[in-house]
């Protein structure tokens, strides 16, 4: 399977808000790109609601195997595995992309891709934090969870911390190549993808703009968190959960020659003590 640009949105049980997202990205100011979905095993209507968009519009793609159950990670890499294309966004079905999120993210990756021929590029940006009816909790995920993506977006930092939002990001051939295979102890697609950018010697980008409604909701895999005082008495009380995290990760940084325990905990301490300047 072979487009321009293919946006990549993974389905499960999602009847409850995928319309609106569908409709966002047929909103979109560019339709110079192909849907293709995968569905992980749905027992509501979202195949028919997908199918239903199928007979309206030529650009869509329903990617059918016989696996279930394979969640989020899995299901992204599975189409990335299968879809060829000179650019990559993946697609949340609960959010909702705002008018002009592809033309923007497009624009400033083709505009990076010629200051820095032949490299892995990686282009995100922010979003806005919305309820399950789309009222708006904050206009900036990055400022609600105190992110610094300028300081993230360093070979040694991100693999501590991760501020490349898998639904906002858009990625070139170059990035995909060196994200395939994945190590599925990977803690999510999209900070797995960024890690091997960066450590190939390729570029992330920001964009200072939020283009997505980021809606939370009870079903939510990962979910905006608000970075304050509570949060780290919450992790505090939460300690035994806290180490068994850090020693995870620790775990899969020694699988990919990534940082050691000693470094892990300094750029730890490093970007805690930045995030809250």
């Amino acid at each position: 399977m072979k487009s321009k640009l293919a946006i990549l949105l993974a389905t499960y049980n999602s009847q409850r808000f995928l319309k609106e997202q569908l409709d966002s990205l047929f909103s979109q100011t560019t339709d110079n790109w192909t849907l293709y979905i995968r569905d992980d095993g749905s027992n509501d209507s979202t195949l028919e609601i997908i199918n239903n968009y199928k007979s309206k519009y030529s650009n869509i793609v329903l990617f059918e195997d016989s696996k279930t159950g394979l969640g989020a990670m899995k299901s992204f890499f599975t189409l990335l595995e299968n879809v060829e294309s000179d650019y990559y966004m993946f697609c949340d079905h609960d959010d909702v992309w705002l008018p002009n999120k592809v033309e923007l993210s497009l624009q400033k990756l083709i505009q990076t891709e010629l200051e820095h021929p032949g490299k892995p590029i990686i282009v995100h940006t922010d979003l806005k934090v919305v309820d399950g009816n789309l009222e708006l909790i904050s206009p900036s995920f990055w400022q609600m969870s105190a992110i610094k993506p300028n300081v993230i977006e360093n070979e040694n930092v991100i693999q501590v911390f991760n501020c490349v939002t898998g639904c906002t990001m858009i990625f070139n051939n170059s990035v995909k190549k060196i994200s395939l295979p994945f190590v599925e102890e990977a803690p999510m697609h999209d900070w797995w993808i960024a890690l091997q950018t960066l450590k190939n010697g390729g570029i992330i980008k920001n964009i200072q703009v939020a283009t997505i409604l980021y809606r939370q909701h009870g079903n939510n895999e990962v979910g905006a968190r608000s970075v304050t005082f509570n949060y780290f008495v919450n992790k505090i009380k939460g300690i035994r959960k806290t180490v068994q995290g850090h020693s995870e990760h620790i775990k899969f940084l020694k699988k990919i020659n990534g940082l050691n325990a000693v470094q892990y905990y300094y750029y730890k301490l490093y970007y805690t003590i930045l995030r809250n300047l």
